[in-house]
């Protein structure tokens, strides 16, 4: 057995690496090669990366695919480095409010891969491969080469159709839109090719946007999972762990006196500019506050240059938790690695969501009075008062249960791989030879 689980920033918890050495290709155990397909997006990455450093440390080579801009992150936290086979550029799937192009990108993306993986893959001889839910493409590799296949979950699952994440997500989406377009005869062309070649099955929308392997790893706690207690023995809740992954990047700037604001909607929505306007208006130069906001090249080419007041910090990239540590509030769009960091530190949100996962985060966080939802811009800094108060009235209870980090079971199964699982892809592989 492996130590107790863990509760962040217990003792258990993995030192930094600068402080132990990386095993070397000749001191990983015999046979003991996991294949890891990531989703090249900072949310997806960093939420995996802590699992990635403790089957580094028991002795497993994990093979990470992703793309160059994540290679030193990935070699930080134990993973090998390896990249798709497609250029940068290519592989996005960062406009997730709109499913149908999503589904059609995924679809698309594992028709133009899969034959450099598969024979990677032949060529590595894993004893298991993880994937994230996104990656259809992990999936495809499992079932193909009869492997134990499991799934991590950086974003809520969806469940099945009517349960309590289905219309979780359902009422998300309803918000923001979801046309019906010119995706769709192009997805089913692909679909059709994909299956007929390679004989997958599994192909619908739900599937391939939440892909299931023998077991789900979920890079969170059940609690915030809709309908988390009704999901099974498969679905293994490991808590938030991007709060442990091992950061290269450090601030450039003294942190101020007083209250601190932190805004970041995440990489790909960092570009608003009505909120950027909306906090210089109604926070600028405020004695005792001061703001620390992540932007975006955008707001620089994008029209007018937007002009920031002195009581303000604008960086395009920082070491989020140092932040964390020292702030008072948090203006979020409501991503799971970013809502739970802000727990964990114990920083309320003030949820500001740009699409339908995120939606659903900012309303599980607050109906469970973490966070409130910004609903109104021009009353902002009202807004900001009353979701800075929540921290009086939370359930410390409830803050510790979802700061829990609980990875035990999860790498004994995978230490066994070859025992572990349902076997549905395996067997059905077996039977088509």
């Amino acid at each position: 057995m492996y130590n107790n689980d863990m509760m962040l920033g217990s003792k258990n918890i993995l030192p930094p690496y600068d402080s132990r050495q990386f095993l070397t290709e000749g001191e990983y155990m015999e046979g003991k090669t996991i294949c890891f397909y990531g989703i090249p997006a900072y949310g997806h990455t960093c939420s995996n990366l802590y699992l990635v450093r403790r089957l580094d440390a028991l002795g497993f080579r994990v093979v990470y695919y992703s793309t160059e801009m994540f290679h030193r992150d990935i070699e930080a936290n134990g993973g090998r480095f390896r990249a798709y086979p497609v250029r940068q550029e290519e592989l996005d799937l960062s406009d997730g409010q709109k499913i149908l192009r999503l589904y059609r990108l995924i679809l698309q993306y594992t028709e133009k891969m899969l034959p450099v993986l598969l024979q990677e893959a032949e060529k590595e001889n894993p004893c298991a491969v993880i994937f994230e839910s996104l990656a259809f493409w992990g999936r495809a590799v499992g079932q193909m080469l009869s492997l134990p296949a499991y799934s991590f979950y950086s974003i809520a699952d969806m469940g099945k159709v009517g349960g309590e994440g289905f219309w979780a997500y359902a009422k998300g989406f309803a918000k923001i839109g979801c046309p019906f377009n010119k995706e769709i005869p192009e997805s089913i062309k692909l679909r059709k090719k994909l299956e007929k070649h390679y004989k997958l099955e599994g192909l619908g929308l739900f599937p391939v946007l939440m892909n299931k392997g023998d077991y789900q790893l979920m890079g969170f706690s059940q609690r915030f999972q809709p309908g988390g207690e009704q999901l099974g023995k498969r679905y293994l809740f490991l808590g938030p762990l991007a709060t442990h992954r091992q950061i290269r990047e450090q601030n450039d700037f003294e942190y101020p006196q007083g209250k601190i604001i932190y805004v970041s909607l995440g990489t790909i929505f960092n570009q608003n500019r009505e909120l950027a306007k909306a906090l210089a208006r109604q926070f600028g130069d405020i004695s005792d506050w001061s703001v620390i906001i992540v932007d975006n090249q955008e707001w620089r080419s994008n029209g007018k240059p937007l002009t920031f007041p002195n009581n303000f910090i604008v960086r395009s990239f920082v070491n989020q938790k140092e932040i964390l540590k020292r702030s008072s509030l948090f203006i979020t769009a409501g991503g799971v690695n970013s809502i739970h960091e802000a727990l964990y530190y114990g920083v309320p949100c003030l949820l500001y969501p740009q699409q339908g996962e995120q939606l659903l985060n900012a309303r599980q966080f607050e109906k469970m009075g973490f966070g409130r939802i910004l609903r109104n811009l021009k009353k902002l800094r009202w807004e900001a008062e009353q979701a800075m108060m929540l921290k009086r009235t939370w359930n410390e209870k409830w803050k510790k249960e979802m700061t829990m980090v609980c990875v035990d079971e999860a790498l004994e199964i995978l230490s066994h791989p070859q025992t572990s699982g349902t076997g549905k892809y395996r067997e059905r592989s077996r039977g088509e030879k």
